[in-house]
């Protein structure tokens, strides 16, 4: 564990939206505010919600979810060319459980897309970029764990940030189990921990030879990596 301290953004009806600026890097320094924000689905936005997102100036939004997701759920940051819809799952991919091997099989089957999501962190304009997702936890964690290893993060301090999602949505997570209907399966009922973000980590070092391997085998460019490492980093 380490004394990071979250920045969380005050977006009404956001429960998960936080700057990741001020996260440690492993030689020193910190990654930088207002370059990579993460948060759940926008849909759950109020109208002051939204306003106060706009406000934060966000240059890019990037949603991974898939495209069933955004038909039953709208997001509300959708318009404008600020917009990337970038799934990070093709159609049909299986959902394995538990948490490890979902992880594990959603980056192993798709290093493509997981580059592209992380490409468009890289080269969006100047300004704060959204990564996020339904709940902001598991493609948003991954995504954002990707970006922030290139740019040398500290991994705990990573861990730190991926569990701080638990304490969020925990008010969410017990109205949707109260919901008709209910069927999340019996292993993924309790929100994942950090060793989760750390074993998928782990498993880039291990299976692919490390998260820069991992994505350039997927498309990611040495100038991607140097124009993420300038964005989150300077």
């Amino acid at each position: 564990m380490t004394d990071y301290t979250p920045l969380h953004l005050d977006w009404p009806g956001c429960l998960n939206a936080r700057d990741l600026g001020g996260l440690p890097l492993t030689g020193g320094g910190t990654i930088r505010e207002r370059v990579l924000v993460r948060s759940e689905c926008p849909s759950h936005l109020t109208d002051v919600g939204v306003a106060a997102a706009r406000a934060y100036g966000l240059t890019r939004v990037i949603d991974l979810r898939r495209p069933e997701e955004l038909e039953q759920w709208p997001s509300r940051l959708a318009d404008g060319a600020t917009y990337l819809h970038l799934p990070v799952q093709a159609p049909g991919d299986p959902e394995e459980g538990p948490w490890v091997h979902l992880y594990q099989g959603m980056l192993d089957r798709r290093p493509e897309l997981f580059a592209r999501a992380v490409g468009a962190v890289a080269d969006a304009p100047d300004g704060p970029v959204l990564v996020h997702c339904a709940a902001g936890k598991d493609r948003t964690g991954l995504v954002v764990a990707l970006a922030l290893t290139l740019a040398g993060a500290d991994v705990d301090a990573l861990a730190d940030d991926y569990e701080v999602t638990n304490e969020r949505l925990a008010p969410r997570y017990v109205e949707r189990a109260a919901e008709p209907g209910y069927d999340r399966p019996a292993e993924r009922r309790v929100p994942p921990t950090r060793h989760v973000i750390l074993g998928a980590l782990e498993h880039l070092r291990t299976r692919h030879g490390g998260v820069e391997e991992y994505l350039a085998r997927g498309g990611l460019t040495p100038g991607h990596v140097r124009a993420l490492r300038t964005r989150l980093v300077g």
